[in-house]
Protein backbone atom coordinates (compact mmCIF):
# COMPACT_ATOMS: atom_id res chain seq x y z
CA UNK A 1 0.00 0.00 0.00
CA UNK A 2 2.86 2.16 -0.52
CA UNK A 3 1.27 4.91 -2.55
CA UNK A 4 -1.61 4.85 -0.22
CA UNK A 5 -0.97 7.84 2.31
CA UNK A 6 -1.30 6.86 5.99
CA UNK A 7 -1.45 10.23 7.35
CA UNK A 8 -5.57 9.71 7.57
CA UNK A 9 -4.67 6.16 9.42
CA UNK A 10 -2.35 7.15 11.73
CA UNK A 11 -4.71 9.76 12.50
CA UNK A 12 -7.73 7.54 12.70
CA UNK A 13 -5.49 5.44 15.30
CA UNK A 14 -6.28 7.89 18.14
CA UNK A 15 -10.40 7.51 17.88
CA UNK A 16 -10.33 4.05 15.87
CA UNK A 17 -10.95 2.08 19.07
CA UNK A 18 -14.24 3.92 19.95
CA UNK A 19 -16.27 1.29 21.45
CA UNK A 20 -19.29 2.91 19.69
CA UNK A 21 -17.60 2.80 16.35
CA UNK A 22 -16.27 -0.95 16.66
CA UNK A 23 -19.76 -2.41 17.71
CA UNK A 24 -21.45 -0.77 14.89
CA UNK A 25 -18.73 -1.36 12.07
CA UNK A 26 -16.24 -3.67 12.77
CA UNK A 27 -17.77 -6.41 15.31
CA UNK A 28 -20.00 -7.80 13.11
CA UNK A 29 -17.29 -8.55 10.25
CA UNK A 30 -14.83 -9.88 12.90
CA UNK A 31 -17.62 -12.14 14.70
CA UNK A 32 -18.58 -13.26 11.04
CA UNK A 33 -14.52 -14.08 9.96
CA UNK A 34 -14.01 -16.21 13.68
CA UNK A 35 -17.38 -17.97 12.83
CA UNK A 36 -15.90 -18.96 10.02
CA UNK A 37 -12.75 -20.76 11.87
CA UNK A 38 -14.71 -22.72 14.13
CA UNK A 39 -13.26 -25.75 12.79
CA UNK A 40 -9.78 -24.29 11.92
CA UNK A 41 -6.69 -24.91 13.62
CA UNK A 42 -3.94 -23.12 12.02
CA UNK A 43 -0.42 -22.98 13.02
CA UNK A 44 0.40 -19.87 11.63
CA UNK A 45 -2.20 -16.97 11.03
CA UNK A 46 -1.76 -13.25 9.33
CA UNK A 47 -3.97 -10.37 10.13
CA UNK A 48 -2.88 -8.52 6.90
CA UNK A 49 -4.07 -5.27 7.22
CA UNK A 50 -4.43 -5.37 11.52
CA UNK A 51 -4.88 -1.19 12.51
CA UNK A 52 -5.03 -1.23 15.55
CA UNK A 53 -5.04 -5.01 16.46
CA UNK A 54 -8.92 -5.61 17.66
CA UNK A 55 -8.95 -8.68 15.45
CA UNK A 56 -5.55 -10.20 15.73
CA UNK A 57 -5.90 -10.55 19.75
CA UNK A 58 -9.25 -11.99 19.39
CA UNK A 59 -7.45 -14.61 17.13
CA UNK A 60 -4.78 -15.04 19.49
CA UNK A 61 -6.77 -15.59 21.60
CA UNK A 62 -9.01 -18.42 19.77
CA UNK A 63 -5.90 -20.23 18.45
CA UNK A 64 -3.29 -19.91 21.80
CA UNK A 65 -0.98 -21.91 20.47
CA UNK A 66 -0.69 -20.55 16.67
CA UNK A 67 1.87 -18.01 15.76
CA UNK A 68 -0.12 -14.68 15.32
CA UNK A 69 1.31 -11.97 13.33
CA UNK A 70 -0.57 -8.60 12.63
CA UNK A 71 0.33 -6.15 9.62
CA UNK A 72 0.05 -3.08 8.73
CA UNK A 73 1.67 0.02 6.87
CA UNK A 74 0.11 2.90 9.61
CA UNK A 75 2.95 3.29 12.75
CA UNK A 76 -0.02 4.56 14.61
CA UNK A 77 -2.13 1.59 14.07
CA UNK A 78 0.74 -0.45 14.73
CA UNK A 79 1.62 1.72 18.38
CA UNK A 80 -2.16 0.82 19.35
CA UNK A 81 -1.75 -2.98 18.22
CA UNK A 82 1.40 -3.34 20.20
CA UNK A 83 -0.59 -1.59 23.42
CA UNK A 84 -2.90 -3.96 23.32
CA UNK A 85 -0.95 -7.36 22.29
CA UNK A 86 2.09 -7.26 24.20
CA UNK A 87 3.90 -10.32 23.05
CA UNK A 88 0.96 -12.71 22.08
CA UNK A 89 0.95 -11.66 18.70
CA UNK A 90 3.93 -10.16 16.13
CA UNK A 91 3.45 -7.29 14.71
CA UNK A 92 5.41 -6.13 11.32
CA UNK A 93 5.19 -2.56 9.44
CA UNK A 94 4.79 -3.81 6.23
CA UNK A 95 2.99 -3.08 2.16
CA UNK A 96 0.50 -5.12 2.04
CA UNK A 97 1.88 -5.62 -2.11
CA UNK A 98 5.28 -6.46 -0.34
CA UNK A 99 4.60 -8.63 2.48
CA UNK A 100 8.06 -9.42 4.02
CA UNK A 101 7.27 -13.53 4.55
CA UNK A 102 8.54 -16.57 3.56
CA UNK A 103 6.86 -18.74 0.92
CA UNK A 104 4.23 -21.52 2.05
CA UNK A 105 4.20 -20.05 5.79
CA UNK A 106 0.89 -19.34 6.25
CA UNK A 107 -2.52 -21.72 7.19
CA UNK A 108 -4.86 -18.53 7.57
CA UNK A 109 -4.97 -15.17 6.13
CA UNK A 110 -7.89 -12.63 6.98
CA UNK A 111 -7.70 -9.29 5.65
CA UNK A 112 -10.65 -6.97 6.79
CA UNK A 113 -11.62 -3.70 6.25
CA UNK A 114 -8.30 -2.84 4.52
CA UNK A 115 -8.71 -4.80 0.59
CA UNK A 116 -10.65 -1.87 -0.85
CA UNK A 117 -7.74 0.42 0.28
CA UNK A 118 -4.90 -1.30 -2.05
CA UNK A 119 -4.16 0.22 -4.77
CA UNK A 120 -2.95 -2.36 -6.14
CA UNK A 121 -5.00 -5.42 -5.37
CA UNK A 122 -3.79 -8.20 -7.50
CA UNK A 123 -0.11 -7.84 -6.67
CA UNK A 124 -1.71 -8.32 -2.75
CA UNK A 125 -3.18 -11.46 -3.48
CA UNK A 126 -0.41 -12.83 -5.71
CA UNK A 127 1.67 -12.19 -2.35
CA UNK A 128 -1.29 -13.79 0.16
CA UNK A 129 -0.90 -16.86 -2.21
CA UNK A 130 2.57 -16.89 -2.31
CA UNK A 131 2.84 -16.79 1.51
CA UNK A 132 0.15 -19.28 2.24
CA UNK A 133 0.55 -23.00 2.29
CA UNK A 134 -1.42 -25.41 -0.45
CA UNK A 135 -4.88 -25.50 0.64
CA UNK A 136 -4.16 -22.59 2.92
CA UNK A 137 -7.49 -20.00 4.16
CA UNK A 138 -7.80 -16.65 3.32
CA UNK A 139 -10.42 -14.44 3.91
CA UNK A 140 -11.29 -11.18 2.72
CA UNK A 141 -13.89 -8.21 4.91
CA UNK A 142 -14.55 -5.71 2.45
CA UNK A 143 -16.59 -2.78 1.57
CA UNK A 144 -18.43 -3.68 -1.99
CA UNK A 145 -20.74 -2.36 -4.33
CA UNK A 146 -23.43 -4.27 -6.59
CA UNK A 147 -22.30 -3.20 -9.50
CA UNK A 148 -19.49 -2.00 -11.80
CA UNK A 149 -21.24 1.54 -12.32
CA UNK A 150 -21.69 1.70 -8.83
CA UNK A 151 -17.74 0.62 -8.01
CA UNK A 152 -16.36 2.97 -10.49
CA UNK A 153 -18.58 6.17 -8.73
CA UNK A 154 -16.90 4.89 -5.66
CA UNK A 155 -13.75 5.08 -6.92
CA UNK A 156 -14.04 8.18 -8.74
CA UNK A 157 -15.43 10.26 -5.21
CA UNK A 158 -13.02 8.40 -3.35
CA UNK A 159 -10.17 9.65 -5.50
CA UNK A 160 -11.19 13.35 -5.32
CA UNK A 161 -11.65 12.82 -1.85
CA UNK A 162 -7.70 12.01 -1.77
CA UNK A 163 -7.83 8.09 -0.58
CA UNK A 164 -9.04 6.26 -3.19
CA UNK A 165 -11.20 2.95 -2.85
CA UNK A 166 -11.68 0.05 -5.11
CA UNK A 167 -14.99 -1.25 -3.75
CA UNK A 168 -15.11 -4.33 -6.27
CA UNK A 169 -18.64 -6.40 -6.95
CA UNK A 170 -18.75 -10.05 -5.61
CA UNK A 171 -18.10 -10.81 -9.29
CA UNK A 172 -14.82 -8.98 -9.70
CA UNK A 173 -13.75 -10.57 -6.09
CA UNK A 174 -14.20 -14.17 -6.97
CA UNK A 175 -12.52 -13.30 -10.72
CA UNK A 176 -9.11 -11.66 -8.38
CA UNK A 177 -9.09 -14.49 -6.05
CA UNK A 178 -9.42 -16.98 -9.50
CA UNK A 179 -6.61 -15.27 -11.22
CA UNK A 180 -4.36 -15.55 -8.04
CA UNK A 181 -5.24 -19.76 -8.19
CA UNK A 182 -7.47 -19.37 -5.18
CA UNK A 183 -10.79 -21.34 -5.02
CA UNK A 184 -13.88 -19.13 -3.26
CA UNK A 185 -16.10 -21.10 -1.29
CA UNK A 186 -18.17 -18.89 0.03
CA UNK A 187 -19.42 -15.31 -0.15
CA UNK A 188 -21.84 -13.34 1.46
CA UNK A 189 -22.95 -9.88 2.81
CA UNK A 190 -22.26 -9.08 6.56
CA UNK A 191 -25.02 -6.89 8.17
CA UNK A 192 -24.24 -4.37 10.66
CA UNK A 193 -25.75 -1.27 12.29
CA UNK A 194 -27.84 1.83 10.63
CA UNK A 195 -27.01 3.00 7.37
CA UNK A 196 -23.49 2.07 7.34
CA UNK A 197 -22.66 -0.19 4.04
CA UNK A 198 -22.53 -3.97 4.82
CA UNK A 199 -19.47 -5.02 4.24
CA UNK A 200 -18.73 -8.49 1.69
CA UNK A 201 -16.79 -11.21 3.32
CA UNK A 202 -15.11 -14.16 0.28
CA UNK A 203 -13.89 -17.28 2.22
CA UNK A 204 -11.08 -18.93 -0.54
CA UNK A 205 -8.13 -21.76 -0.51
CA UNK A 206 -5.18 -21.52 -2.23
CA UNK A 207 -5.77 -24.18 -4.63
Amino acid sequence: MAATKTSLFDRWSATYDRPQLQNATYRPLHNAVLARLADTTPTMVLDLGCGTGQLTARLAERFPDATVCGLDYSMGMLREAQSRLGDRAQLFRCDAQALPLAAQSMDLVVCTESFHWYPDQESALAGIARVLRPGGQLLIGSIATLTQVGEAAVRAVSSRAGQPIRALTAKQVRQLLRNAGFGVTDQRWVPRLGLIPWPLLTDARLR
